[in-house]
């Protein structure tokens, strides 16, 4: 992928001529032919004998041109907010305002479920029906509860980065966790694996195999309706029983020909420790873990850490961050 876009970007390729150029086929009912096997996925008599009230910000994104059909048979009564396309709306989209806008629709409305979908339609903005804006990891650990009860498949995927309490969760259901890389067409990869049944990305992006195995925030929200309205639960419910995490970030300058050495000296410098080095290095600790990672398109290394609390995380990410920065001089 790297290599497209740097030829792309050199312009080094050759010009095609104009009698080479070929016509653009549009498929025919493509809108119709989505919604009806969206639908096929779901319960629909579920989803409109609940009767929800939604909120939904399409985010002058494609997704208004499909939600539509396939919000009519659901029985929902939904909220639409900025329900057509705009590039200047798309190009000017503020992922905080929208979803402070749909969380005070939310609470004024007394609305079961609001959501921002972005305007590329690949992630989504969650907000229960109290009208508070669930955090990226709130959204996954909040789907992984609710799908792992009724999962088609046996395992579900999630970057190497994820909380392990993403991993408890699914485990205690007797769900095997897959974990992959962080990049998207790893993780899209891992969702055609026989028995995926889930992935997500942990920035908001989920992907639902027996749909699609691509990221699709509206396939996303209307399966969120479904296993609410499967489980019997309101959204609120399910977050105030998520257990907490504590995760540190943090990114480290690092020049381009020593990424590797840094990888490999982590590794050797680890040794008397589990490693996991499905991508970079992660070192497994009697109460968390840290990730190192090169970023696959800048000078940096990224340094994830999980511990027992926001303090104890912190101290990790900036121990191994200690290490990196000694490797470099």
């Amino acid at each position: 992928q790297r290599k497209i876009e740097r030829l792309f970007q050199r312009e080094d390729y050759r010009r095609v001529f104009a009698a080479e150029i070929g016509d653009i086929g549009f498929l025919p009912r493509a809108v119709e032919d989505y919604a009806i096997a969206l639908e096929s996925t779901v319960e629909i008599e579920t989803i409109a004998a609940s009767r929800f009230k939604v909120v939904l910000d399409h985010a002058y994104g494609s997704t208004s041109l499909v939600m539509p059909n396939v919000l009519a048979k659901l029985g929902a009564d939904v909220l639409a907010v900025n329900p057509y396309t705009s590039t200047m709306g798309a190009i000017s989209f503020d992922l905080q305002a929208h979803a402070e806008n749909v969380a005070n629709l939310v609470r004024a409305s007394g609305a079961h479920l609001g959501a921002v979908i972005e305007p590329d339609g690949e992630r989504i903005t969650l907000i229960d029906d109290e009208g508070h804006v669930l955090t990226d990891g709130e959204s996954l650990l909040a789907m992984v509860t609710l799908v792992t009860d009724h999962l088609l498949g046996d395992s579900i995927a999630l970057p190497v980065n994820i909380t392990s309490r993403a991993t408890e969760i699914a485990q205690a259901k007797g769900i095997r966790v897959l974990s992959t890389k962080l990049s998207a067409p790893a993780l899209m990869d891992a969702a055609n694996e026989p028995g995926v049944g889930f992935a997500a990305s942990g920035d908001g992006g989920f992907i639902l195999p027996g749909f699609l195995p691509a990221f699709d925030a509206a396939a996303t929200f209307v399966k969120v309706l479904d296993l609410l309205g499967r489980s019997a639960v309101r959204l609120s419910s399910v977050v105030a029983e998520l257990p907490r995490t504590h995760i540190a970030h943090e990114t480290l300058v690092t020049p381009w020909e020593q990424k590797g050495t840094v990888m490999r000296s982590l590794v050797e410098h680890s040794k008397d420790r589990e490693l996991v080095l499905v991508d970079g290095v992660k070192v497994l600790h009697d109460d968390g873990w840290v990730l190192a990672l090169p970023d696959p398109e800048e000078p940096v290394t990224h340094v994830w850490a999980e511990a027992g609390s926001d303090t104890d995380a912190r101290r990790l990410a900036q121990e191994y961050g200690r290490r990196i920065r000694q490797m470099l001089r």
